[in-house]
This record gives structure tokens, C-alpha cells and sequence, in this order.
């Protein structure tokens, strides 16, 4: 069988021709130059053309051009983890959106600077960096591209963040609410700005209401589902035990709801649990999870579009815009105080 040969490649000088108009006026027609002076019906007429010969951008050359790879980088702690799948998502949507492909790293809890490297080796335009801990990374290293940062402290780089203090804090008001008055947290010890301030609110909050936080009642766990599940056990072998816990996100409630169903404990009847996040595993297990409610997708959106701005001189240097708000989503894996049935 006679192999095809394959469609020559629509160039823009096709679309010119087609338009009626010069090559190098569709060229700043359709690389969206603002600074070109073209009329809106030849801008029309030129973008009409382009899609009826369903023209695509050389982006090879493009890049040589502009000296430019219209590539992202973003780094993330833990793909397995649903909240980050969600960031990346939307961060994805929003760079093809703009033309720019996205380049994913997984950090874990180790220091970002090594895919800062790889990254910066494949000659990136710009890198989001999400809760793996940006101030370990020496600035030099982050001043060599476009960075953008997300729920962490922006300092001299632009960032998106969430009220992750309220966060902790709405947990808190709302166990204390229930009548509880022996409060756990399970939290990881790691240098990430969201937890750290998850875990300020929460203990401001049991502070404002009189209630202290002994030392065994503060687990160190990493943020992982299996030592949610190890923390609870060991929450369990204290006397007097407590009767609500906070953990820093969904994934550690998660393993800390299985670690309660295999000791035969009921939620939220001898213990109640609390998350952070609401990704969609919150609501598919039972007891579905009360959690504090976290716009992952609205972070990885703004990231995208603040990153691309920067990139292409459009927003200013230091920029953190209004916090984004989170709120207490109530399930059933949050109620009264043992003891306290009214």
C-alpha cells in the first residue's frame, strides 16, 4: 500500500494570499503584536483566512524568533494527591489556552531546586511552584526564569495564595462548636506556607476558646494517606484519647477515617475528623469527610495567568493578590462531643 504523502504545511504566506494582504500584516495579525495598526475589518478578513486553511503556528519558529520556548514548568509535591492533579489541571487549560505547553515535576518533600535546574536546562519561560518548600531554593536559582508561587510567601516573587490561617481556624470553630474541648492535629513539620499557617489558625483558634494542645496531642506525619492512618493509631494509644482531630489535609483525614474503622472506633460518634482541601474522595467515603473547602482549580487558573503575564512584562513585580477564600463544608465525619448529645 502506497504510503500518503503528507498535506504541505499552511504557512502564512498562504494566509496572505487568501486575505488579499501582505505576509508580514498577517504575521502581526495573528502573533497578537498590540503594538500593530491594523484595521479591525483586515484583522477580520485575515483571521477568517487562517481558519479556513486551519492554519497553525510554526511554533519552532516562533520561539527562535522571540527567543522564547512558550513552555511552563510547574512543580508540585505529590501527583497521587487529587488537590494537585486539580492545580495542574487548570494550570494545563489555561497555558494551552494562551499557546504554551506545561512541563510537570513531582518534588515530593525534597527542595525544588533540582527541577529548577532541569527545567531552567530546557530553556522554560517560566516555573509555578506549589507547597515544596520555595524558600529552601537559594534566590539566585529562582531569579533565573519567570517563578510564580502558589500558597506560599511571595516576597520578591509573584504569588497566588489561599486564607490557609482561616483554614485552620474554621476547623477548629467548628469542633469547638460541637462541644469538644480535647482537639488534636496531625500535620506534617515540613516548610510549606499553607500548612504552617493551617496549623497557626487552628492553634490561635483552640488558644481564643481556652483550650490548650498538649505536645502528644500534635502528631508530625508526612501528608500522605498511610501516615494519616499510623498518626490516628497512635492518638489512639493515649489516655484520656482525643475526641476530634484536625488533620492538615483530605488525604491524611482519609488514612486517619480507615485507621478508625479498623479499631472499631465510630465517627463521629467516639471521634470526629476534619480535613482540608475537599478534593473529590471527600465525599466517597463513609462517613463522607467534613473538610475545609480549598479552590484548587481557581489557584492553578491564577497562577497560569499571572505566570504568562509576567512573562510577557504585563504584571508587576511583587504581586499577591486578595487571598482566596475558603470555607467549612460540614459531612459526616464531624458532631458532638462524647457526652455532649444535645
Amino acid at each position: 500500500m502506497q504510503k500518503r504523502a503528507p498535506s504541505p504545511r499552511v504557512t502564512t504566506r498562504d494566509v496572505a494570499e487568501r486575505a488579499g494582504v501582505s505576509q508580514p500584516t498577517v504575521s502581526l495579525v495573528l502573533s497578537q503584536n498590540p503594538t500593530a495598526r491594523i484595521s479591525p475589518e483586515t484583522r477580520a478578513r485575515i483571521i477568517k483566512a487562517a481558519e479556513e486553511l486551519r492554519y497553525s503556528p510554526n511554533l519552532v519558529a516562533r520561539s527562535l524568533v522571540r527567543s522564547r520556548s512558550y513552555a511552563l514548568g510547574i512543580i508540585v509535591p505529590d501527583f497521587r494527591n487529587p488537590f494537585f492533579a486539580d492545580v495542574v489541571s487548570s494550570v494545563e487549560r489555561v497555558a494551552a489556552e494562551e499557546g504554551y505547553a506545561v512541563l510537570l515535576c513531582e518534588a515530593g518533600e525534597s527542595s525544588p531546586a533540582k527541577y529548577l535546574d532541569a527545567l531552567h536546562a530546557r530553556i522554560i519561560d517560566g516555573v509555578i511552584i506549589d507547597a515544596v518548600g520555595a524558600s529552601s531554593v537559594h534566590a539566585d536559582l529562582l531569579d533565573r526564569t519567570n517563578v510564580v508561587l502558589i500558597d506560599q510567601l511571595p516576597g520578591r516573587w509573584p504569588g497566588v495564595a489561599t486564607d490557609a490561617e482561616s483554614a485552620g481556624a474554621q476547623a477548629a470553630d467548628h469542633l469547638i462548636a460541637f462541644g469538644h474541648r480535647r482537639i488534636a492535629f496531625i500535620g506534617p513539620a515540613i516548610d510549606v506556607h499553607s500548612f504552617r499557617m493551617r496549623e497557626r489558625g487552628f492553634w490561635n483558634a483552640l488558644r481564643a476558646a481556652g483550650i490548650s494542645l498538649p505536645s502528644e496531642y500534635l502528631v508530625r506525619a508526612n501528608a500522605t494517606a498511610l501516615d494519616g492512618r499510623a498518626a490516628m493509631r497512635s492518638l489512639f494509644a493515649l489516655d484520656p484519647r482525643p475526641t476530634a482531630v484536625f488533620c492538615v489535609n483530605d488525604v491524611v483525614a482519609i488514612g486517619a477515617l480507615k485507621a478508625c474503622i479498623a479499631a472499631g472506633a465510630h465517627v463521629p460518634g467516639d471521634i470526629s475528623i476534619v480535613g482540608c482541601d475537599d478534593i473529590e474522595l471527600a465525599q466517597l467515603v463513609t462517613p463522607e469527610l467534613t473538610t475545609v473547602k480549598v479552590p484548587a482549580r481557581e489557584l492553578g487558573g491564577r497562577a497560569a495567568r499571572l505566570l504568562i503575564r509576567t512573562i510577557e512584562g504585563k504584571a508587576p513585580g511583587k504581586y499577591l493578590g486578595r487571598l482566596l477564600p475558603v470555607v467549612l463544608v460540614a459531612r459526616g465525619t464531624s458532631g458532638p462531643a462524647p457526652g455532649d448529645r444535645s
